[in-house]
């Protein structure tokens, strides 16, 4: 009797000093924009789908939306904290983020747990930047502490190469028209990182703006040039006359009204919107392939061996009522290309 009560004792002692959740693997998952965002929620989605798809037992996940697109930086900070709390406090056995903002903020948090990981998915600012901040990569540029994901590349020089098909000629010039919050500055910088080394890079030309009425001032200068050939749309939030926040649906309608011209869309969800569309990153997928390499660390596999990855999987979908709208005709060639109509 009394090895037995001396054995609760020890059992009930352990138990008073592990975290909450401790017999569940706790997931924790932080999007950089709000809940249903066509962005960050196809990447959530397919995170948790590859999980659960992976035979792990006794998952629990718990979700966070930073909203960043349509709040305040003061009311981001408020969350960050909060989450900081909750990963100091709960201890999860993973931390995913989807985007650039809820990465930036929360792997220097991350790195000072080695006994957790953080796999980002659909980062657009180069890892190596982030490694120089808070070092997670050893010298070759694979992940030496606790920190791995899926890198967001655009399938630029592969968007060029579709126009060009569609057009039926080589390109004079494309635009990008891009928002100066931090989403869009970086967006803007890897359109101009991936086509530094092609024939292309030299075809882009660039117009910011902060609030609507520059973003539809540089329209018309975009719509008005014969130079240019197509256009990239990058808006991703700009201030609106009574100071509130515009997001890329909220823009795709006055933009396209006097830019008649090809949108080469980011991704097939601005497809959706009424944009042409083109070669795009598939999120799903991303964050699919993000799933799975967060399950290889779930399962016991050394993070040595999972470095980061670009997204592997492209979509080419187009815009049936934007072509026509344009005039534009579809070759053979050029539809037996497309992956998805929209109309």
């Amino acid at each position: 009797m009394f090895k037995k009560s001396v054995l609760l004792g020890i059992v009930l002692a352990v138990l008073s000093v592990l975290p909450r959740g401790a017999f569940a693997m706790e997931i924790f998952m932080v999007g950089s924009y709000h809940q249903g965002d066509m962005c960050g929620q196809p990447q959530y989605d397919a995170v948790v789908e590859a999980l659960k798809q992976s035979g792990i037992p006794d998952l629990s996940f718990r979700g966070y939306y930073l909203d960043s697109r349509r709040r305040s930086p003061q009311e981001i900070d408020g969350d960050i904290e909060a989450i900081i709390g909750d990963i100091r406090e709960l201890k999860p056995a993973m931390v995913v983020t989807v985007d650039d903002l809820a990465f930036a903020r929360l792997y220097g948090e991350v790195l000072k747990h080695p006994s957790m990981y953080l796999v980002f998915t659909g980062l657009n600012r180069s890892v190596e930047e982030y490694n120089k901040i808070e070092p997670f990569l050893d010298r070759s540029g694979r992940p030496d502490k606790n920190v791995t994901g899926v890198f967001e590349y655009l399938f630029m020089k592969e968007q060029m190469e579709m126009l060009e098909v569609l057009l039926e000629r080589p390109l004079d010039k494309v635009a990008v028209l891009y928002s100066r919050d931090p989403v869009g500055m970086i967006i803007k910088q890897q359109i101009e990182d991936e086509l530094s080394s092609t024939p292309y890079g030299e075809k882009l030309l660039f117009f910011g703006a902060d609030s609507y009425d520059e973003v539809m001032d540089a329209a018309k200068v975009v719509g008005a040039d014969d130079t240019v050939d197509g256009w990239i749309p990058a808006t991703m939030s700009v201030r609106d006359r009574s100071g509130g926040f515009m997001t890329m649906a909220d823009l795709v309608g006055p933009m396209i009204s006097v830019i008649s011209k090809p949108d080469l869309a980011l991704n097939s969800s601005f497809t959706e919107l009424g944009f042409y569309g083109g070669v795009s990153v598939d999120f799903y997928q991303m964050g699919f392939q993000t799933g799975m390499m967060a399950a290889r660390l779930l399962k016991g596999h050394s993070i040595s061996d999972i470095p980061v990855e670009d997204a592997r999987a492209s979509i080419i979908a187009v815009n049936r009522g934007r072509l026509s709208d344009l005039g534009i005709g579809l070759s053979q060639e050029f539809a037996g290309l497309v992956d998805q109509f929209l109309d």
